[in-house]
């Protein structure tokens, strides 16, 4: 039976790793890509930032469920700063200004935001069940 569980814990793991890898593919792709191939799924580009970091954040935590979010966040940050210079950089690409970049850092910041009030309000309830110390 335990041996069951340790499978079914694993394969939950491996969904969301093969999600994020996929993502990130797709969203690399899609920032340094010619327009023309990329599909508008939104009715603003914005928007698709910010679900695309939204979802590559999501996917991340959940597939690596034993890690930080200090291990999490950071790489997807410089992620979203490196792809943002690279579309810079490229002649005749299309409109990359900061506007895509702060829709990037906003989708990764709204995808945290739960996941660190659920582990504050966890630890809170931890002091509050635990006596206090007399010393």
């Amino acid at each position: 039976m335990q041996r069951k569980l340790q499978v079914n814990a694993w394969l939950w793991t491996l969904a969301p790793l093969a999600g994020l890898a996929w993502g990130l593919i797709a969203v690399v792709f899609a920032s340094v890509g010619p327009s023309r191939f990329v599909p508008r799924l939104f009715y603003s580009y914005h928007i698709e930032h910010f679900a695309a970091f939204y979802m590559l954040t999501v996917l991340a935590a959940s597939g690596l469920p034993r890690a930080h979010l200090r291990q999490v966040v950071p790489p997807l940050v410089v992620m979203a700063v490196i792809l943002a210079t690279v579309r810079l950089l490229i002649p005749r690409h299309r409109v990359a200004n900061a506007e895509d970049l702060a829709a990037d850092l906003a989708g990764i910041a709204a995808a945290v935001a739960p996941m660190l009030v659920g582990r504050f309000r966890q630890v809170f309830a931890e002091r509050r069940q635990s006596p206090p110390s007399t010393a």
